[in-house]
């Protein structure tokens, strides 16, 4: 497993970037976090780790039975060992998965809520509930699904990085989430109303 450790000269929030959780993911994930990991964290701290595991057993991120496998236990260590404040969560998805992935019902079928699409297949949403019990009300937390078919594209891995960077460059939870509802209006006031609904107002987006 790969680790970059950035830390600025200016005092700031641990972020956490994870990579390839779960099956060939890493293949996807990698390159954009290699890429984001040659670039400069402005206040505090920066974790990256470009893939968290190769070509593993696909077991999901929702169930109790990754957190005891090999990757799940890397990425509680992580957690644990770096304290983040701000956590990305980088998958990569196929073809036949988005509609299960963006399904209005799908809160109602398996008990979490669906991704927006913030343009060209980029999905964003919530983490785990079962990993989102790991931080803080305080924390920010967010998973971003990438589209396996184009992200080869320059253009596509160019959009995932400026979300990234988003969350690299911003020292505070508000700045950050200031700058989302900017650049994704619609999309985040609805990925915002998902996370208020699911958690019934006891926690902050996301």
């Amino acid at each position: 497993m790969k680790l970059y450790r950035s830390i600025a000269p200016e005092k700031g929030p641990t972020k956490l970037f994870v990579g390839g959780l779960h099956g060939d993911e890493g293949l996807y994930t990698a390159p954009i976090l290699e890429r984001l990991a040659q670039e400069e964290v402005s206040a505090g701290e920066a974790i990256i780790v470009p893939s968290l595991i190769e070509n593993s057993k696909y077991i999901g991120v929702l169930t109790e039975q990754y957190y005891r496998s090999e990757a799940g236990l890397r990425l509680l260590y992580l957690i644990q060992e770096y304290n983040p404040s701000f956590y990305f969560e980088l998958h990569a998805y196929g073809k036949q998965s988005y509609a299960r992935l963006t399904d209005p019902e799908r809160v109602k079928k398996i008990g979490v809520p669906p991704f927006v699409d913030l343009g060209d297949g980029i999905l964003i949403g919530s983490i785990a509930p079962i990993l989102r019990r790991e931080f803080t009300e305080h924390d920010f937390c967010m998973t971003i699904e990438i589209p396996k078919w184009s992200c080869e594209r320059e253009a596509i891995k160019e959009q995932v990085l400026a979300i990234l960077r988003i969350g690299l460059m911003k020292p505070e939870r508000e700045e950050l989430m200031r700058e989302f509802r900017t650049r994704y209006p619609a999309q985040i006031k609805k990925a915002e109303e998902l996370f208020y609904q699911y958690y019934r107002h006891q926690l902050k987006p996301f």
